[in-house]
């Protein structure tokens, strides 16, 4: 089936403006909004569409684009407005969650421009239902590499003691900032009962080569001692949160030194839920904006 070939009166539901505040679509409507949304924002990058994408796109809007550069909603719409980008483009692997007013659009974007190799990016788009429609707020975009598996990778969990360690107490934004600098520690002390402790349990995570890893990957990869083996430093810095209800999103940057001198710099922006009164991570997407020498 060809993935243009929607129903266009889905696409109008999901974006068009309505008369008075309405609550989130149902579910299953949600999701079907959602996939059209996705469709035309794809659709829109081969013909570009201004008035479709300047509604779409929220006032906060920050993406992290494949290059590791941020993009306001400006440089994003600029960016968007170009003509021919691609000869052509394509989607797939599209994964749909929602948290009441906030929904996760995960999938791999594949395009191809006038004389070049075509590319693979997996790409995370958060929207936000405004009352009137769904906004998108956020996105992050990873190139795949070559030879990179497209699908969901798993592994064992190795065994681990729980954790016994206390959350950060204050307002969200004291505990979501203390959060994130624990989610680098724990990576810093491979400590795999930390993360079991604050992943929720439909967590994913995007690596830098563009592989995408359920919870259980992503557990068995803290477990590995990779900053004890190869790293001399691992900040944080340039933290960003932003909240839209009980869903928040924490965008920043970790500029390291691997113990050969060599540096690199990752950026990525981890998306939180709070449920229970407990925040947990729901989605971390990482995408290199400098590479280490070879």
């Amino acid at each position: 089936m060809n993935p243009f070939l929607l129903p266009a009166f889905v696409v109008s539901i999901g974006i068009a403006a309505a008369a008075s505040a309405a609550p989130v679509p149902a579910p299953e409507l949600a999701a079907a909004q959602l996939r059209a949304i996705n469709h035309r924002f794809v659709e829109a990058s081969i013909h570009p569409d201004d008035a479709y994408m300047e509604a779409l796109a929220g006032e906060d809007f920050l993406a992290l684009a494949s290059s590791g550069a941020w993009h306001g909603r400006t440089e994003f719409l600029a960016g968007m407005r170009e003509t021919a980008r691609y000869e052509g483009a394509s989607y797939s692997d599209i994964d749909v969650r929602l948290y009441g007013p906030v929904a996760i659009v995960q999938g791999v974007f594949e395009a191809q421009r006038a004389g070049s190799r075509p590319a693979r990016v997996r790409y995370t788009d958060v929207y936000v239902w405004s009352g009137e429609s769904w906004q998108l707020q956020g996105g992050a975009n990873t190139r795949l590499k070559d030879g990179t598996p497209v699908g969901m990778q798993t592994a064992a969990v190795p065994a681990f003691a729980p954790w016994r360690g206390e959350d950060p107490q204050g307002d969200d934004d004291t505990v979501l900032r203390a959060l994130n600098a624990n989610y680098v520690n724990a990576f810093r002390e491979a400590d795999v009962a930390w993360y079991d402790a604050h992943l929720a349990p439909d967590y994913n995570v995007v690596y830098g080569d563009g592989s995408f890893h359920d919870r259980a990957g992503a557990l068995a990869d803290f477990a590995r001692p990779v900053f004890a083996e190869q790293m001399q430093a691992f900040p944080v810095d340039n933290v960003r949160i932003r909240r839209f209800g009980d869903v928040a999103l924490i965008s920043a940057e970790n500029a390291y030194v691997r113990k050969d001198g060599r540096t690199g710099e990752n950026r990525y922006t981890d998306i939180w839920l709070k449920q229970d009164g407990r925040w947990r991570c729901i989605q971390a997407h990482i995408t290199v904006h400098k590479a280490p020498a070879a």
